[in-house]
């Protein structure tokens, strides 16, 4: 056991060490490539063995016996986070970089329309028995790029620390931008939850210094019980049937609202939707029940499918 423990320490240690020079644009995309790389050869190489079982949540051998894997996973995707963290830190260059290459290793880049906040997000490994997620999020202000993990999870009403965020749209009020991102989690095969979230980039002066940072407690959505940073709804995709199979929350950037579908206490996605509308300093619900006969005027960008 003690040796299966140190041939992880020496294998990640290899995966992740950071260098210490100056990196072109090239290079940066080449080295966090081989990185995703190989860290799917490495987990790989350590779930062979075994089995996954979705049902119940856990590994199983071929003899369908409950079994723990003998080698570490999840540091190899805490380092991996601490890679993209490293270089879009370090490389301001990084928050305009197209990443073609580093977006074949199944990672979702999104960037606002103003192109000062950017979202990286891919599936973690260590928790193969669910859907779970691990994003980046890049932003910049003035020649100043800094990158964060989700500043406050523990704030969060929901899950937005591990889903899968798929889009981003920009909100301006009154020289205030602030950032709308969707996402999906999917916690088994059937039970999902969709949300929308909202992020700001906010600075102030601290002792004749200049500080910045991303702001995700941001309250722009008002419902009966106060105000919030996020909404989400859960549903069961099977109970949902056609409805659950054409979902997510689709933005309408010219009418500055949203709708979120009703779902039943058995978890069937209705129909009927909720509207929620800008007002100038919040988004309210506007009516109560309404058919979703037409689709928003502005679409949502295209998803990545995971």
């Amino acid at each position: 056991m003690k040796l299966i423990r140190l041939y992880s320490i020496i294998i990640i240690c290899s995966l992740f060490s950071f260098p210490a020079f100056a990196q072109d644009e090239k290079a940066i995309e080449k080295s966090l490539v081989d990185c995703f790389k190989k860290r799917i050869a490495y987990n790989d190489s350590i779930m062979q063995p075994y089995n996954i079982d979705f049902d119940h949540g856990g590994f199983t051998d071929d003899s369908g016996r409950a079994v723990i894997p003998k080698a570490p996973i999840a540091p190899v995707d805490t380092n991996l986070a601490n890679r993209v963290l490293y270089y879009t830190n370090k490389f301001p260059v990084t928050i305009k970089m197209d990443f073609q290459l580093l977006r074949t290793q199944d990672v979702n880049i999104m960037t606002s329309d103003d192109s000062l906040f950017r979202i990286y997000v891919w599936e973690e490994q260590h928790t193969l028995v669910r859907h779970a997620y691990r994003s980046v999020f890049q932003f910049k202000t003035g020649s100043k790029v800094k990158s964060c993990l989700l500043p406050h999870a523990d704030t969060a009403i929901t899950g937005a620390e591990q889903a899968f965020f798929d889009a981003i749209y920009t909100l301006v009020v009154n020289n205030k931008t602030y950032y709308l991102a969707t996402y999906v989690n999917k916690y088994t095969s059937r039970n999902r939850e969709e949300g929308i979230k909202v992020f700001a980039i906010d600075s102030a002066n601290v002792k004749g210094k200049e500080k910045y940072w991303l702001n995700d407690t941001v309250h722009l959505f008002k419902t009966k019980t106060g105000l919030h940073n996020e909404l989400s709804y859960k549903y069961d995709v099977i109970a949902s049937g056609d409805a659950g199979s054409d979902n997510g929350i689709e933005y309408d950037t010219t009418a500055m609202s949203f709708e979120i579908p009703i779902v039943t206490e058995t978890g069937k996605m209705t129909e009927s939707h909720i509207r929620y509308k800008f007002n100038g300093q919040y988004f309210e619900r506007v009516e109560e029940e309404k058919p979703k006969t037409t689709k928003p005027a502005v679409k949502k960008k295209k998803k990545v499918s995971h």
